[in-house]
């Protein structure tokens, strides 16, 4: 599920587990700062050998992603703005991908969770409260 503000720029994205389908399932655009996607492969299935080569980005956003592992929590999307989007539940199993605009994160249960961003990361530049 996309979550765009009222300008159609994407906001964030969740990969609910229990709707992911078979195959690669990249929910992002080539053109994205940051790439998002699914699997469900069957065994034995190989993803061939490979590496990203070096090289310069122009990076203008901290996207940021969660992975729950357990637990539950409710997520708010705010535009660029800071008005609220959406809120929704996230449930063990599920992914959120943050690309634009703030966001706030109440935990209704222990959670477990793991959080990816691009970095180097500066506190003090990098992230704005409100």
């Amino acid at each position: 599920m996309k979550i765009h503000d009222e300008n159609k720029n994407l906001l964030a994205i969740v990969i609910r587990s229990k709707q992911i389908e078979k195959g690669k399932n990249f929910v992002t655009n080539n053109d994205n700062e940051f790439q998002l996607a699914s699997f469900l492969l069957d065994e034995n299935e190989v993803i061939e050998k490979h590496y990203h080569p070096q090289q310069e980005r122009n990076i203008k956003n901290t996207s940021e992603v969660l992975v729950l592992l357990e637990g539950e929590m409710l997520i708010e999307i705010f535009n660029s703005n800071l008005e609220l989007v959406d809120t929704m539940s996230l449930y063990s199993g599920d992914t959120i991908g943050f690309y634009a605009g703030g966001h706030g994160i109440k935990l209704i249960t222990k959670c477990k969770f793991i959080e990816v961003k691009q970095g180097p990361f500066d506190e003090s530049t990098d992230k704005k409260r409100f």
